[in-house]
């Protein structure tokens, strides 16, 4: 137990001196909120990131166009992140929605899936720049058709077998599931 908490501290430690140069916020993700804010939605977010992390990050994004009206991390529900829902949970308590049946998970993790099933909430898996794909975005516009097709189905597969309701190919289909 204590190499694993020590190898955690030097990987935390590293993450800290990187992560300003990745708060970029993912193709079609300003304009996607944009839309949905445009809608009456109101977006939260939850994390794996610790407090910490995050006030390195929430910055780093705001400035560049994203800026969800809440989130939370592990820190703020016990250290019991994902996959457990109480990040979500605190989410709904802060935006107040009036029908928990109209809230919705949205990620690109499996763990994130999971988070939402465990909440009782539609969850939708995000195909690009997720890590599932495990691809970073030059690697898969690099792919052929044939190989991009293949990766695609094999994500979505994943996102599936651990209870996804949808899956879309990059956060811009998040809209036509909730005009529906």
């Amino acid at each position: 137990e204590e190499d694993v908490q020590h190898v955690y501290e030097i990987f935390e430690k590293k993450i800290m001196e990187i992560l300003s140069r990745f708060a970029e916020p993912k193709p079609y993700v300003v304009e996607t909120i944009q839309k949905l804010r445009e809608m009456g939605l109101k977006i939260g977010s939850t994390t794996g990131y610790t407090d910490e992390m995050m006030a390195v990050v929430v910055p780093g994004a705001k400035a560049k166009g994203y800026e969800p009206d809440c989130w939370f991390s592990p820190d703020a529900v016990g250290k019991c992140g994902r996959p457990y829902p109480y990040m979500i949970f605190k989410n709904m308590e802060a935006l107040k929605p009036q029908d928990v049946s109209r809230v919705m998970k949205v990620g690109d993790t499996v763990s994130d899936i999971k988070e939402g099933k465990n909440a009782g909430m539609v969850s939708v898996g995000i195909i690009e720049g997720s890590s599932v794909l495990g691809l970073t975005q030059a690697e898969y516009e690099g792919l052929s058709k044939e190989e991009k097709e293949a990766a695609n189905k094999k994500a979505a597969e994943t996102y599936f077998a651990v209870g996804a309701d949808y899956v879309v190919q990059d956060i811009r289909g998040v809209l036509e599931l909730v005009s529906c």
